[in-house]
């Protein structure tokens, strides 16, 4: 059940002068220049991904070298520093407007310019349908499953609106992070995935039950 809205909010045009590679750390951020003018011009650099899933968003939306760190945002920022070179010195990090993890200031510290600019956001919505209540209330639910921080922070706080606190404090949680985790403050049943990567969370679900 989607918890955020995507909004994407692309500038008019892209400053690419100096440009050497781009980095993506979602697949919202794929999405949000699909349709751009300056999309050939974006598929023509290099395009470092947080993970395969973005990686294979690239590939269909035209990018033909795409290099996926298969990780976190310290695994992506080690893959571009480890592809540093005189081609590589620069890079514009295509994000969303609330995002966890500062890649700009890991490949910083590193000796890449970085520069963020973010090209959608993720709205949250303000309620749930009322058969998703009425259900959590009659414990049709094992758990929950939840892939990132805002999604996370969405439903606990829709959980704490809505619902008195016996109900929902007892519900398994599995979080795909430990960041995807941080909103769930006085549950009592709350799992984190081994790794930040979906086939983790489905083996700690898979473990669970």
């Amino acid at each position: 059940m989607p918890l955020l809205q995507f909004c994407p909010c692309p500038p008019p045009e892209f400053d690419l002068a100096g440009i050497d590679a781009v980095a993506l750390t979602s697949r919202r951020a794929v999405d949000a220049i699909t349709h751009h003018a300056q999309l050939t011009q974006l598929t023509s650099l290099p395009a470092f991904t947080v993970g395969d899933k973005t990686a294979a968003a690239c590939r269909e939306a035209g990018f033909e070298d795409v290099r996926s760190a298969d990780s976190d945002v310290a695994g992506l920022a080690n893959l571009i520093l480890s592809s540093a070179g005189s081609d590589l010195r620069k890079v514009l990090y295509l994000s969303a407007e609330q995002r966890s993890g500062d890649l700009g200031r890991l490949l910083e510290k590193g000796g890449i310019t970085c520069r963020t600019l973010p090209v959608y956001r993720m709205e949250p919505v303000q309620d749930l349908p009322k058969t998703v209540f009425a259900r959590l209330a009659n414990g049709d639910y094992a758990g929950v499953l939840v892939f990132s921080r805002r999604t996370g922070e969405t439903l606990a706080r829709l959980f704490t609106a809505h619902l008195p606190e016996h109900i929902f404090s007892d519900l398994p949680v599995y979080a795909i992070s430990g960041q995807a985790a941080e909103g769930f403050q006085g549950f009592n049943d709350v799992h984190i995935a081994s790794a930040p990567r979906e086939d983790a969370l489905f083996d700690l679900l898979l473990a669970e039950c």
